[in-house]
């Protein structure tokens, strides 16, 4: 029966390869098969493209810093009311789609938005005076406030673990408080911050769902342009050429990632016995700033996604708001039309069916090849798990595009457990890479099968990690929009695409009350998997 389990689990990961591989190969293969012309044209809008790319991601990378940081330091030295609560948020990007992040902040900021309606019934004005979403800057905030948790739970983890002994030291010295945060505890925080950036700037790199809705003229990335070259214009050559220059981006930055976190490693642990860094209250200057900083997360974070909650409830309005509507009439008019409608049940039983088939594969991938990487521990075998992390899911998508007339739902989950396995294999392999090498080896000296330290051992002591990867994976599958809409499988729609139509008819209260079906589906399952992990989930969960 192991040998079974094992042969199982070798032909998953083999097949879910090979739907990595082929499609990869698949999308750059036009580049030798088609010749381009007006090469001098092309290649300025290339560069034109990829300059905007970098440039937001840049930039949104800063503001996920300058929100972020504050915040570790809140929660990792000070102690004040809704301290939990704002760790809590790190989370969000885990398991929120970020779909219901561009809605939030349509329905919150956008040109019929609340702050819109608002601003116009009080003013009496005829133009909604906020319309900075639908461009750079609206992208830019988008991305760094969604994005701003990962840099506050890296930063707060690495902050928490200081030791004191050094700050004491150079207190008794006679330096300041300032000059001590400058020289030690930048420090040693400089490499969480860095691979914090690193991880946002990534994030942010591969953006699509929020450029695709927010981007004016003159604002799009690299994603865009490969779906639109691909889906609209058929250009294969041109997505080819966007595919490989995004790609070659992506492995440079994981590269750079990889060594910065080997050096954050290296640099990490000394003086861990010793006593850490106390607790102290808020100053009468950093209630200020705290004031600040919460005024700003619950603009531009909690409000965005609260406006869903309250646009599901809330009869839909034509045109501006109206003096007469702000009375907010609560209704279950939206999700009784939702509800009503077969569409949106096939779209709810395939989340469920993608969502569910998507996870075990990811997760007998990972498992499999924990097993392999912590028994025979080379540096090669950890390379394999940072290959998907190069590759969108656009580009994968114009691989299949190329490789089949019409996808099916069993694509699409063999292309979802394709992207999102290695970073169930990072929850898993942190997990067994804990377990005492005595204890195996004892394992192996007693065991008849070499199979029994893996499924008596290993299995067990690492269960609660591999419930939290199968809860992450469940939750970024049922969030993916991307893929769904590259694939275009006929008559086959996820809970996240059939969000997404709803909201590009307009019809915005109904796209709420969707999401809000889609963020119950993915948001306990993960949180569930997150408390059997005992935290570990979201440092591990992060690629």
């Amino acid at each position: 029966m192991k040998h079974i389990g094992a042969a199982i689990g070798l032909s998953i990961f083999i097949l879910v390869c090979i739907a990595f591989i082929l499609p990869l190969i698949a999308a750059f293969s036009p580049l030798f098969f088609s010749a381009e012309q007006h090469v001098h044209s092309a290649y300025k809008s290339l560069w034109k493209i990829t300059g905007f790319t970098l440039k937001q991601a840049l930039f949104s990378t800063m503001v996920a810093l300058l929100i972020g940081f504050p915040a570790a330091f809140f929660t990792a030295r000070r102690k004040f009311f809704g301290k939990n609560f704002l760790l809590a948020l790190s989370a969000v990007p885990l398991c929120i789609p970020v779909l219901l992040v561009a809605l939030g902040f349509v329905m919150f900021l956008g040109m019929q938005g609340t702050v819109n309606k608002f601003l116009m019934s009080v003013l009496a004005l005829k133009e909604p005076p906020v319309t900075f979403l639908y461009s750079f800057l609206g992208i830019v905030v988008a991305q760094g406030f969604y994005n701003f948790p990962i840099v506050m739970k890296t930063c707060h983890d690495a902050w928490t673990s200081l030791s004191a002994t050094q700050h004491e030291a150079a207190v008794m010295l006679g330096a300041s408080r300032t000059h001590v945060f400058r020289t030690i505890t930048l420090i040693q925080l400089l490499p969480a911050i860095t691979t914090s950036a690193m991880l946002v700037f990534l994030f942010c790199f591969f953006s699509f769902v929020i450029v695709l809705l927010f981007g004016g003229i003159g604002t799009t990335v690299l994603e865009v342009e490969i779906y639109q070259a691909a889906r609209t214009s058929l250009d294969f050559s041109r997505a080819a050429k966007l595919a490989l220059t995004e790609t070659g981006i992506a492995v440079l930055i994981i590269c750079t990632y990889t060594i910065i976190e080997k050096s954050g490693r290296k640099n990490s642990g000394m003086a861990f016995a010793s006593a850490k860094l106390k607790q102290k209250k808020l100053s009468k200057a950093e209630t200020f700033c705290a004031v600040l900083f919460w005024a700003l997360v619950v603009m531009f974070f909690i409000a965005p996604f609260a406006n869903i909650i309250v646009s599901a409830f809330t009869k839909t309005t034509t045109g501006y708001l109206a003096k007469k509507d702000m009375g907010l009439p609560f209704t279950l008019g939206n999700f009784s039309k939702v509800f009503s409608r077969r569409s949106f049940w096939k779209a709810f039983v395939n989340t469920i069916t993608t969502g569910l088939a998507s996870a075990v594969l990811c997760v007998c991938c990972a498992l499999f090849y924990s097993c392999i990487s912590v028994d025979k521990k080379h540096k090669t075998l950890k390379v394999l798990p940072l290959l998907p992390m190069t590759v969108s899911s656009v580009v994968l998508g114009l691989g299949i595009m190329l490789l089949v007339p019409k996808g099916t739902p069993f694509i699409l989950v063999l292309c979802q457990s394709a992207t999102f396995w290695p970073l169930a294999y990072r929850q898993i392999y942190s997990a067994m890479v804990r377990i005492p090498q005595s204890q195996m080896d004892a394992a192996k000296c007693l065991s008849p099968s070499k199979l029994d330290p893996t499924f008596n051992i290993q299995i067990p002591m690492c269960r609660k990690n591999i419930l939290a990867a199968f809860g992450f994976c469940f939750a970024m599958s049922i969030g993916d929009t991307t893929l769904p809409l590259m694939l275009a499988i006929p008559n086959f729609d996820t809970m996240a695409l059939y969000t997404y139509k709803l909201a590009g008819s307009y019809r915005f209260n109904e796209a709420c009350a969707c999401g809000v079906v889609l963020g119950l589906l993915a948001t306990p399952i993960f949180l569930s998997g997150s408390k059997n992990a005992n935290g570990e989930q979201n440092d591990s969960a992060l690629p």
